[in-house]
């Protein structure tokens, strides 16, 4: 029986910044949350966020940055009622394109659904989406 000291709180990938990287980031999100029994609800809600975020932080990439990556982390949380959250962040792309980064299309509205909150900053090494997810029940367990 694991116990929540034993399940792995935070999951981190550097990904090259190509389309093939989507799936390995949605495979590894959702074995990462399988993993800590997330509802399958709010599983698919996450992994369509994350793939967004990636998505968009791949297409934000210039060109010429030959060897760009995206970087995607994230960590489970409790909240002081024991509900817990997930907090993630994909960063990539030092240069600002708007027309690649979700205004083309419904992709931002997809996130902000998916997710209870979403932020984007601009720092100067690039452009970071932090999103936290519903709040889930706490984990129960049966001796």
């Amino acid at each position: 029986m694991a116990y929540p000291e034993d399940l792995d709180a935070v999951i981190s990938m550097v990904l090259m910044a190509d389309p093939v990287s989507l799936s390995v980031v949605r495979q590894r999100f959702r074995r990462w949350l399988t993993t800590l029994r997330w509802p399958e609800q709010e599983i698919d809600d996450v992994v369509m966020a994350v793939n967004e975020a990636v998505t968009n932080a791949i297409e934000q990439i210039h060109p010429s940055e030959i060897g760009a990556e995206v970087r995607v982390a994230a960590r489970q949380y409790a909240e002081p009622d024991g509900g817990r959250r997930v907090l993630v962040a994909v960063a990539g792309g030092k240069l600002w394109r708007p027309e690649a980064a979700g205004f083309r299309g419904q992709g931002l509205l997809m996130i902000h659904s998916c997710m209870d909150d979403v932020g984007v900053s601009r720092e100067h090494d690039g452009i970071t989406m932090m999103m936290t997810s519903a709040k889930v029940p706490p984990l129960t367990y049966e001796p």
